[in-house]
């Protein structure tokens, strides 16, 4: 009886530690998968607020390339006067009649150039989301009699350039000018 006795407590101890292990293991992984799902959780609401400053970034970019884009309407009207008046595209901001490229300065505007064959070169700060970054305008003068000089932008730097312009097109860099060989 004394064995039996042994036998039946020495299970009831088996019995109660195997149980005491198998909570213990359950508590720890049901732990461990509270943690990973909090890591996630945590990892989901980071992405989040790095998604709300990127955008947050991008709108401000674009509000500052949009104000700063009204500079060249004055350049456009400068730039067409001079090639009715000369017959050809003025190749510099003095051939326009306009200030020095450095005197054009905006929220993220740096400065406006006028280059060969009457090109609007618009060069922007970090702001505008990319340090350096160029718009250009592209004169037509195609059609100047019937609907007045054209104008084609095109960038190489900005990608979301259509939602800022809609007019303007975006060239990778790498690819050739698209506007300027016609």
């Amino acid at each position: 009886m004394r064995h039996a006795l042994i036998t039946v407590i020495a299970s009831f101890v088996g019995v109660i530690a195997a149980l005491f292990a198998f909570y213990s293991y359950r508590d720890a992984e049901e732990s461990r998968a509270r943690a990973a799902s909090d890591a996630d959780q945590q990892a989901r609401i980071e992405q989040g607020r790095n998604l709300v400053e990127q955008t947050i970034a991008d709108e401000r970019a674009a509000a500052a390339i949009r104000n700063d884009i009204a500079a060249i309407s004055s350049a456009r009207a400068a730039i067409t006067e001079s090639y009715m008046n000369t017959g050809r595209m003025p190749a510099s901001n003095a051939e326009a009649g306009l200030p020095e490229p450095e005197k054009y300065k905006g929220q993220s505007l740096q400065s406006m150039t006028i280059s060969d064959g009457g090109r609007i070169l618009l060069s922007f700060d970090a702001a505008s989301g990319v340090d350096g970054g160029m718009i250009e305008w592209l004169p037509d003068p195609g059609g100047i009699e019937s609907m007045g000089l054209q104008w084609h932008c095109q960038t190489h730097d900005y990608p979301m350039i259509t939602r800022i312009v809609p007019s303007c097109e975006y060239v990778p860099a790498g690819k050739a000018e698209i506007r300027a060989k016609r």
